[in-house]
């Protein structure tokens, strides 16, 4: 089999997958499943750590505890968005939609990055190897 066929092929069905797309570099079925947006549980939880940094500090801030609430919920807000842009990255090519929406040179130089940590010369050709097992399971 050629070296240079390194993406898997086979489809996976993703639990609870916020989006799905195809990555528009490899073609390679991919999924996000960290919404970037809080729910109405991130919600409570930002209400409950709030009453409980207010019901700890009460003894010297008396109420003015319940303006934690704006901490928490940047904090709550800070990591939604870091776990969200640590999935969109294509873990198969190294495609970044979030850098190709930003700026195109910083994405192809991630992509080249990504290859070069491999030990793969980026400016490869990579083409999709046709053996029997692959033609007998319907592929042309």
């Amino acid at each position: 089999m050629n070296k240079n066929h390194y993406i898997d092929s086979r489809g996976y069905k993703y639990k609870n997958a916020h989006m799905e797309f195809f990555c528009p570099l490899c073609g390679t079925q991919r999924a996000v499943i960290t919404n970037p947006h809080l729910s109405a549980k991130n919600y409570l939880q930002i209400f409950l750590i709030t009453v409980a940094i207010t019901a700890c500090t009460y003894s010297f801030w008396e109420l003015k505890g319940i303006f934690s609430f704006f901490l928490v919920w940047a904090c709550f807000e800070a990591s939604l968005r870091i776990n969200f842009r640590k999935e969109v990255p294509c873990p198969h090519c190294g495609f970044d939609a979030s850098w190709y929406k930003k700026d195109v040179k910083v994405a192809r130089t991630k992509v080249n990055e990504f290859w070069t940590q491999r030990g793969i010369d980026p400016n490869a050709k990579f083409e999709k190897v046709h053996t029997q097992e692959n033609m007998q399971g319907g592929e042309a």
